[in-house]
């Protein structure tokens, strides 16, 4: 096609992709043209990202569209003779039209707007990259997340199958989080653990506070922010129903901690990149 890149192909969608059909198809491919991966390499690695970094941005995958059509054309007038103008101009407008009623949203472009700062922001601090725990590998930079930076998690959009997992698994930690907490305060005290309550009684205020970040840590790895939601209800279950005292508050400790954390991580990455 006249010597331009076809960026939906590259992809494997179609030119009525939505930016959710587009972000999808960039994760899936990602993985197997990684350079890390067997079938992957470096140029197919960063034509890939070249292409998801074109169509996530409205005005540039306008004008992709429109360095498509005229490609198109140009096929067309080197490989026919007496071409109809009249039908190829027909043909064009009607590309405009159909490009114009099915554009991007207005949500969309400013999402792409947003997704241009951020990856501005992300060239000016490869200079940074050692300091911010990036790999360079060719012409781009990965940025890994690590454990202590969940600030830098990109954690796919909540699902009913990842929430009632998150539920479901923050509620049977915290049952048996608070049966401990119970037998610890001499409550319902089975013989074989009547030796190690004593013992573990005065350290229930941090398991209390672990089980609350650790639940949520992960949850929000999982689904994000609605994960979290949905362990500081199951935290207001377990607690309002039969729990040790002060295991609620404790527990909601851990998740503000979490959230505290999140926030400080952003707002230095923030203060770094404005330097």
């Amino acid at each position: 096609m006249a010597e331009t890149v076809n960026y939906y192909e590259v992809l494997g969608v179609s030119r009525r992709a939505s930016q959710t059909d587009i972000r999808n198809a960039y994760r899936s491919l990602a993985k197997e043209r990684h350079p890390d991966h067997p079938t992957g390499s470096t140029e197919a690695f960063a034509l890939l990202q070249e292409a998801h970094a074109v169509l996530s941005d409205p005005d540039r995958r306008q004008k992709h569209n429109e360095a498509l059509d005229l490609a198109h054309a140009a096929d067309q007038l080197s490989g026919l003779e007496g071409l109809d103008w009249g039908s190829l101009e027909d043909e064009l407008s009607a590309k405009r039209s159909e490009r114009a009623s099915s554009g991007p949203s207005l949500g969309e472009r400013l999402r792409g707007r947003f997704g241009r700062k951020e990856d501005g922001d992300r060239e000016r601090g490869s200079r940074r990259e050692r300091d911010d725990g990036g790999r360079r590998r060719g012409r781009y930079v990965e940025r890994e997340a690590r454990w202590h930076e969940p600030h830098y998690f990109d954690p796919e959009p909540i699902t009913w199958r990842s929430g009632a997992i998150c539920f479901a698994a923050t509620f049977l930690a915290l049952l048996i989080v608070g049966q401990l907490g119970r037998w610890a305060t001499g409550l319902d005290t089975p013989p074989v653990f009547a030796a190690w309550a004593t013992v573990l009684r005065p350290f229930m205020f941090i398991l209390y506070t672990l089980a609350g970040l650790l639940t949520s840590y992960f949850a929000f790895r999982a689904a994000g922010y609605a994960a979290i939601l949905l362990v500081f209800i199951a935290v207001l279950v377990v607690g309002n129903r039969g729990g040790p005292e002060t295991m609620l508050q404790l527990c909601t400790l851990g998740i503000i901690v979490l959230l505290v954390a999140i926030y400080t991580g952003k707002r230095r990455d923030e203060a770094a990149r404005a330097r």
